[in-house]
């Protein structure tokens, strides 16, 4: 009897040393979700953080969502997900609107917003633009994802000197909008770098117009609801200290971040050239031009939210009727989560040893 007690006694210690061991390595399962298919090749930094491991070291592992329009911000905004990564115009008006979220990270540091034409076309510049029925007899048609993202754009097109109203004509083309660009039926694509520069790299003929030309502001940025701020901040930390090592990954190492987004999508079809350019433009976007004026900044304070450019966007975005008040920096973003003591040298040496040769092996060169 004694002996049968003391087994027992020695088994469930064994089972609540194996429980407590199962609970302590248990991951914390985060949403982020996307406003577009998640099957594409710029969405790097966050494949790096979950395949290299920098989200498990922060006790985290990612689902990746998709959505479309505005509903990326408004999941976030009830609590359906956990973070994602709107443009300017979207976060501003959701703010305005009373939306419970704020910015926790900084992620493209430049203006991304752009068209794409053919490299025939007649539009070429912004200023090509202005006064498009005077110049060609109507109004330049714009391929959209989403009606939402005219809101996107509309500050660029206004900074550059264009009439949305007059100039513009939106037309809602899903998906694979680019296709009517790329056979003529509409004029304009309304794109950014790391869509551009995959399908540039993919065979289209087409030219990027940049938007970061004629605004300088930032872009899209991570959110966060202000519930998972306040009573779960060790996960917000955990996921902006993650995503900076990975946004350093994509910078210090392109070939690398290639290989990690072929990993995983390998049934996109691309030659290693348009893989690697893809990633130059997911890099473009989160630090500047190489060699330009911020990049250093930049590199230097990965996921910090500068004021001025914030301030910018609130000008603009009011100018262009996106928001009717003027917000203020503590309501749009906190820098409290902003890590800079993470080891870059670990990072370089992750991206130095993966496997690029046997990603690379499997695509065209050029």
């Amino acid at each position: 009897m004694k002996r049968s007690l003391l087994l027992t006694i020695v088994v469930l210690l064994v089972l609540s040393v194996f429980s407590s061991v199962a609970a302590e390595g248990e991951l914390r399962e985060i949403t982020y979700v996307l406003p577009r298919t998640a099957e594409v090749l710029e969405d790097t930094p966050f494949w790096v953080a979950q395949n290299l491991g920098y989200l498990a070291e922060e006790g985290l592992t990612l689902k990746m969502e998709q959505a479309f329009g505005t509903t990326d911000l408004k999941m976030v905004a009830t609590g359906q997900a956990d973070f994602a990564a709107p443009g300017p115009s979207f976060i501003l008006a959701g703010i305005e609107e009373g939306l419970p979220i704020k910015v926790v990270s900084a992620y493209d540091a430049i203006n991304i917003w752009g068209m794409c034409v053919l490299n025939n076309s007649k539009v070429q510049t912004w200023d090509d633009m202005k006064g498009a029925v005077e110049k060609y007899g109507k109004k330049l048609t714009v391929a959209l994802g989403d009606a939402s993202w005219e809101m996107l754009v509309t500050p660029t097109l206004v900074a550059a000197g264009v009439d949305p109203v007059k100039d513009i004509e939106w037309v809602v083309a899903g998906e694979n909008r680019y296709i009517q660009v790329a056979e003529g039926k509409l004029d304009m694509l309304f794109t950014w770098p790391g869509e551009a520069w995959q399908l540039i790299g993919q065979g289209y003929d087409f030219k990027y117009i940049d938007g970061d030309d004629v605004l300088k502001t930032n872009s899209n940025s991570i959110i966060t609801n202000l519930d998972l701020i306040k009573n779960e901040p060790e996960v917000v930390q955990g996921f902006v200290t993650a995503l900076a090592k990975s946004i350093y990954f994509v910078k210090y190492n392109p070939e690398a971040a290639a290989a990690v987004s072929c990993n995983q999508w390998p049934n996109i079809d691309v030659t290693w050239k348009a893989a690697l350019y893809v990633q130059q433009g997911r890099a473009y976007q989160m630090f500047g031009a190489p060699g330009g004026p911020d990049e250093q900044k930049l590199l230097d304070n990965i996921g910090f939210s500068w004021e001025d450019k914030w301030m910018l966007n609130v000008k603009v975005a009011k100018e262009s009727g996106v928001i009717k008040t003027d917000l203020t920096a503590d309501q749009i973003f906190t820098n409290e989560f902003f890590d800079n003591t993470w080891d870059r040298a670990k990072v370089e040496a992750d991206a130095d040893s993966y496997d690029v040769a046997s990603a690379k092996a499997r695509y065209k060169a050029e």
